[in-house]
């Protein structure tokens, strides 16, 4: 490459002045104090400033020579795409004035082809094209280059896609000895929200995870007891405690009929034949009146119980019952009763 720069440095300088009909003359002087600083920069190693100083001159006054050094610059600095692109120009700028350098600026491109890094741009056809505009690296690309593998310089590159109505969306490739090709698909103008990402706790509790749909489960829900209920239930309590005190009665009526009948079957009266002599007449007649007594006691006493009972029992209970009723029988000489006990 030194021989060619060499060949080509007496070019260089020849092939500014034919410019100057295109040219300002300032331009020109400008291009060609540039494109001197660039070659000393050059001359030194510093290639990065050097490219930078021909890009410049290049720009105010194009030529085959200045072309073909900016190439050989770029290729310096790893720029390979842009090399590559620099030495076409140079080979079709050649070309136009019949210049014997193409060949040189041609032999160079293809040496450099094998190292190209290439970038695809992909629109999506549901992406709508009207107004589209897309920028690689800020610079516009033309609508032939979509979906093309296209040469450019490793490295990072953004792609910014906008059009009218449609936020800016901005999307980046990376592409280097270890990646030498690489796509950008854009599928739609709009970008879709972010996922939220929590940030893990210091001490994560593992956690069953739930079932995708859960079953609902309904829970019983029990009112609290109305005060109907409530009044309901110590009626019930009220007339239960009369029927055991009447049931109490009847039993103290009936332990009174058995003692009058046992003094009248010892006095006068006989027990086998149920006959008494008129001093144990009274006797046996109070015997049978507190026996009517004792069976009327316990009806209804037996009543007023079984009663007192229906209204407790069917009363609404509350969902946590807080008063029990608890109903025992108890034997009695000469009949039975039963006690009738409640807790609050």
């Amino acid at each position: 490459m030194r021989r060619v720069l060499v060949s080509v440095a007496f070019a260089a300088t020849i092939s500014i002045p034919v410019r100057v009909h295109a040219q300002s003359k300032e331009d020109v002087a400008r291009a060609d104090a540039l494109f001197n600083a660039a070659r000393a920069l050059v001359d030194s190693g510093q290639y990065t400033d050097a490219c930078a100083k021909f890009a410049e001159s290049k720009r105010l006054a194009p030529g085959i020579g200045v072309t073909m050094y900016l190439a050989d610059c770029y290729e310096h600095i790893g720029r390979t795409a842009s090399a590559w692109t620099e030495f076409r120009s140079a080979e079709g700028l050649a070309r136009e004035r019949n210049d014997k350098r193409w060949e040189l600026a041609r032999t160079h491109a293809q040496q450099l082809e094998p190292q190209l890094d290439r970038l695809t741009i992909s629109i999506a056809p549901t992406v709508p094209r009207a107004g589209l505009q897309v920028l690689r690296d800020g610079v516009p690309v033309a609508q032939e280059e979509l979906d093309l593998p296209v040469p450019v310089d490793p490295g990072d590159h953004a792609v910014v896609v906008s059009a009218p109505g449609h936020p800016e969306r901005t999307f980046s490739a990376h592409v280097g000895p270890e990646n030498r090709t690489a796509t950008i698909r854009i599928d739609a103008l709009e970008e879709s929200a972010p996922p939220v990402v929590v940030p893990p706790p210091t001490n994560p509790v593992v956690e069953p995870l739930p079932p995708s749909n859960p079953p609902s489960v309904a829970y019983p829900v029990t009112p609290p007891p109305s005060s109907a209920t409530s009044t309901r239930r110590w009626i019930g309590i009220g007339v239960g405690a009369a029927g055991v005190v009447g049931l109490g009665v009847g039993s103290v009526f009936g332990l009174l009929a058995k003692s009058k009948l046992d003094q009248s079957n010892a006095g006068p009266c006989d027990a086998s034949t149920d006959r008494c002599m008129p001093p144990g007449f009274p006797l046996r007649k109070d015997a049978e009146h507190l026996a009517t007594a004792s069976d009327i006691g316990f009806a209804v006493g037996g009543v007023l119980l079984a009663a007192g009972i229906v209204l407790y029992v069917t009363a609404p209970r509350p969902p946590s019952p807080t008063t029990g009723l608890v109903l025992s029988p108890i034997p009695l000489t000469g009949g039975g009763g039963a006690a009738l006990s409640a807790g609050f």
